[in-house]
């Protein structure tokens, strides 16, 4: 939360930069134009089409193609990242370090080095207000589970179970997009998007694919499981993992992926519970959903296959008592049954 003295008044309009252009921030672009006290002031893309986009959606909005450079604005009170993972630490410790507050798209970094680094970041600069994209988290689905679980609906809990399914035509492999004739090196600032990676030849393909490759990608893990993993770890109020594997590979498509499009995955956790996870993007018939499995009773939340984009999908959490230890069914006062239809929010790219 801003420090009272920077609370703006009625009148006020909070002027905002945003970093990243693509799919995902013209979606939070939309949103933002869409509220009467904001005012977006500049954008950078390392693509010139992107910039033209934006351009288009915010006339006389100022483009950039250097982060830095929208940073050095003394006019700007907050900046929305939305670029590829592989930049997100990057622009997190550099917007901090401008005095500017943060809104940043999940998953926050590419590796737990550069998340100690966001971490110190946000310590030294206290002020500033620093969120991360993660819609589970303000579902209404996660507080209505807490309530279940503050009530002991669910007994103990000692497994979590979670899923996550998408599927493709044949010969389409998701997250594959088109590259488009003008993805150049005369249109893209390569280097600002290697962000000091080792030197290597303009790849049109890892540009905007990004997705696919590990140097810029955690792949589903970090694309999807991060909100099932965050909302669960919330819900159950977890700490860190004691232990994790993997399993999995890309088995789907053959399209010259490095990320596997097919994975099993097992969390353990000092409070007597583990986690599992699976993904496939070869079948969409389950969508995605977590079960908390409890001697008392099961609280499942689900939802239909989702958009990739806006996140948008059905969505529904239920209580199911177990009978040997619950037989009056639910407890006094449990709603046990809640549909909601998720706002648009979210990710990704994911």
């Amino acid at each position: 939360m801003s420090p009272a003295s920077r609370v703006l008044g009625a009148n006020d309009r909070v002027r905002v930069g945003m970093i990243g252009a693509g799919a995902r921030g013209q979606e939070l672009l939309h949103q933002v134009l869409g509220l009467s006290n904001a005012q977006v002031v500049a954008i950078v893309d390392a693509y010139s089409r992107r910039r033209e986009e934006a351009a288009a959606l915010v006339p006389h909005v100022e483009t950039l193609d250097d982060h830095r450079r929208l940073l050095e604005r003394h006019d700007i009170d907050g900046v929305i990242v939305a670029t590829p993972l592989h930049l997100h630490a990057q622009h997190f410790v550099d917007t901090l370090a401008a005095g500017k507050d943060l809104y940043a798209e999940k998953t926050m970094t590419w590796s737990i080095a550069e998340a100690d680094k966001c971490l110190a970041a946000a310590q030294q600069h206290s002020d500033r207000v620093v969120q991360i994209g993660l819609q589970h988290q303000s579902g209404g689905a996660l507080a209505d589970t807490r309530q279940w679980l503050g009530q002991g609906l669910a007994g103990k809990i000692t497994l979590a179970e979670s899923w996550m399914s998408r599927n493709s035509r044949h010969g389409q492999g998701q997250w594959v997009r088109d590259v488009p004739a003008d993805c150049t090196p005369q249109n893209v600032n390569w280097q600002a998007f290697r962000a000091g990676r080792p030197d290597a030849g303009f790849d049109a393909n890892q540009f905007i694919n990004w997705r696919l490759f590990w140097q810029y990608s955690g792949g589903n893990v970090t694309e999807n499981f991060v909100h099932q993993a965050a909302w669960i770890q919330s819900a159950l109020d977890l700490p860190l993992p004691s232990a994790a594997t993997m399993s999995g590979g890309v088995f789907s498509e053959k399209d010259g992926r490095e990320v596997p499009d097919t994975i099993a995955l097992t969390l353990e956790f000092p409070k007597d519970i583990v986690v599992t996870w699976q993904s496939t993007f070869s079948n969409s018939r389950y969508g995605l959903g977590e079960r908390l499995l409890g001697s008392d009773g099961t609280i499942e939340h689900v939802a239909g296959a989702n958009e990739m984009i806006t996140g948008r999908s059905a969505e529904s959490t239920h209580y199911y008592p177990e009978k040997v230890n619950r037989p009056q069914g639910e407890g006094p006062g449990s709603n046990c049954s809640l549909s909601r239809r998720r706002p648009t929010s979210r990710r990704p790219g994911g």
